[in-house]
Parts: structure tokens; sequence; C-alpha cells
């Protein structure tokens, strides 16, 4: 058993990256799909008044950040519950690597449960079997990339190299003992002063030179000096860094964010799989400013809900999956678009599994 402060550890097969969202297929006369987490109270149904409405109480930075981005994308996709019907295959990619990772770290060992030393038979025993998990998960759950397209390199072949060059820099962190992880997958639902919720799930809690941090698995297409760029400011990781020492009880630095970069080869050079290493701390005032930040946000949500009126933020147009709702001249056109390209799967980011 596990003796970490930090509890959380669903099956391989349950993992969800980042709150990946449960899908919800409403019956032929559309009952409320079941939903486990609590949903706000809506005062005032003015639009789209017959839809009804899967706004989660716990805000995890999905929720947020897609509210600044946009307030109308916010009530499509989580008031609404709204994704689009066909997904891009860069999801299912990202999820099979995180499969893996978690599966790798949980098969070896971590916390009190970690070996005394490197142990080399144990480590390939555990890449074998997140190896297994992880091609599993992208054969049953990815749709074959457009030939031609930028994703085209996604392919089982390719995830299967993705892992080897993982597991070759995992192997090495683990000879060199310089960082002890704490927890994977590690929940969280942390109360704010204004009686919120900040809720989500950390891919690792790790401790480094006697400092906590959080740590962040990303896959990437795009290059270091471009990635580097969507570490500060950013959301996720201040919440993180936020949510994760409210639940040590202690200073968490911030975020290493480890990044599997893979894109399309060209005629003269290889573009990947590599591994970058990136880290982005956070100070106490900003921490400060992040927690005020939160509830100034959550006012501004409130006055959306309480007159039912999400305005669009027209710069976030050319980049949003809802552009084809947005421009059509009238509600019922607006619905009826909604009705025959996305589908209703309400994001609860405190779920781990598909019951």
């Amino acid at each position: 058993m596990n003796d970490s402060p930090f509890q959380f550890n669903p099956t391989a097969t349950e993992l969800r990256h980042t709150s990946d969202p449960v899908e919800l297929v409403p019956s032929k006369r559309m009952a409320l799909p079941q939903v486990t987490m609590e949903i706000e109270d809506v005062p005032v149904r003015r639009f789209m008044a017959k839809y009804p409405r899967f706004e989660p109480k716990l805000r995890d930075a999905t929720a947020v950040s897609t509210y600044k981005t946009c307030a109308r994308k916010y009530f499509f996709q989580l008031v609404l519950g709204r994704v689009p019907r066909e997904e891009e295959v860069y999801f299912a990619w990202g999820s099979a690597y995180h499969v893996f990772r978690y599966v790798l770290e949980k098969e070896y060992g971590y916390g009190p449960e970690r070996p005394a030393k490197f142990d080399q038979a144990k480590a390939v025993e555990a890449f074998l079997t997140a190896q297994k998990e992880g091609v599993f998960y992208w054969k049953t759950k990815s749709v074959a990339p457009a030939p031609g397209s930028k994703w085209e390199f996604m392919t089982t072949e390719r995830l299967i190299k993705s892992f080897v060059v993982a597991f070759k820099h995992w192997q090495r962190e683990k000879l060199q003992g310089r960082i002890e992880v704490i927890a994977i997958e590690q929940a969280f639902n942390i109360q704010m002063p204004d009686g919120s919720h900040r809720a989500g799930r950390a891919d690792q809690m790790v401790r480094w030179n006697r400092k906590l941090w959080g740590r962040d698995f990303k896959t990437t297409t795009k290059d270091t000096k471009f990635f580097s760029r969507m570490l500060e400011p950013s959301e996720q990781f201040t919440g993180y860094t936020y949510s994760e020492a409210k639940l040590a009880g202690e200073s968490v630095e911030g975020q290493f964010v480890e990044v599997l970069y893979n894109a399309k080869d060209t005629k003269n050079k290889k573009h990947g799989p590599e591994i970058l290493e990136l880290t982005t701390a956070r100070t106490p005032w900003q921490l400060e400013e992040f927690e005020n930040d939160q509830m100034m946000v959550n006012q501004m949500i409130k006055l959306n809900r309480d007159a039912d009126r999400w305005p669009m933020f027209e710069p976030a147009c050319p980049f949003c999956p809802y552009h084809s709702v947005c421009i059509k001249p009238t509600e019922q056109a607006m619905m009826a678009q909604l009705e025959m390209h996305f589908r209703v799967r309400p994001w609860d980011c405190t779920k781990i599994n598909g019951d």
C-alpha cells in the first residue's frame, strides 16, 4: 500500500488526460444526461432556452481559460456541454502518451514504494507494460490522420519510437536520482476565499533539491522557442502551482514541463521524437494575484449567467471550432448548426472513467 499523503491512483484504462470529458449520448427524447458533478443554478434561461445546462461549479484550467478566450465559447462548451462530433487525432496521441507515462511510473514504483536503488529489470518490465497500455489506448481511441496533413506522422510506429525516447530519458533521471516522484495523477479540489472551488488533476508532484514542484507532460509539434512562450502567463501552470501548494500544505516552486516533440519530417530533416525539458516558477506575489484574479473571473461569469448573456470575443473567432455556429443569422439557425455538428458531452473535471 502506498503511504504517500497523495492517494489518487486510477488504473491505466481509467486514465484521462487533463480532465478529459466523459461522453454522454442523449436519448431520442433528449433526456438529461447523467452527470456526477455539481451544476450551477440557472436563474434566467434566455439564450437557447430549450437546451439543458451543465455548467460545473468546480472550475479547472480548461473552464477558466475557455471563458478568458470567449464568453460565448464558454457557453457552448461548458454551459451547454457541446463538443465537435469529430475529434482531431492529436487528442488521442496526447492521451496515449499520458497513459504510457502514468503506467511507467506506477509499475516501477514511486514515493515510498520506489526501489531503493535503480532496478534495471523492473524498469524494463514497467516499460513493456506501459508501452502495451499506451498502444492499446491509441489503437482504440485514435482516428487515421488525413494523408498529407501535418498530423500524418501520428502512426503507431512513431508512437512506439516516442515511448522508447521517453523511456531512455526517464531511465537517465532514475539513474541520477535527482528527482523523487511523490504523487502521480493527483486530484485536487481547493476551496478559494470566495467559497468557489478550483479543481483538476496534476500529472505528477515531485521533489527536487528538497523543494516541491509539479510536473506536467505535454506533446507538441512546436519548437522550444514557441512552446516556451506558453509557460507564462499560463492559467494551467499558475493554477497547478497554487492548488498543489494548498493541497500539500507547503510551498510549491512551480512546474517542470516535460514536452514530447514530434512533427512531420521534411526532406532534409527529422522532427522528433525528442524530449524537451522546461521549467516555469511562480513567486508568492504571482500566486496571490492569481487567487484574486480567479475570484474576479467568478464574478464576471456570474454576471453572464444571471443575464444568460454570453458576448462573443471576435479576435478569437478565426481559430474557434464554434465559428460555424456564431456566423448564423438567427438563434434557430445557430441551434440547428449545434445539433448537426456538435454532440452533448458535458465537461466534468472530477471524472476518472467513462461510467
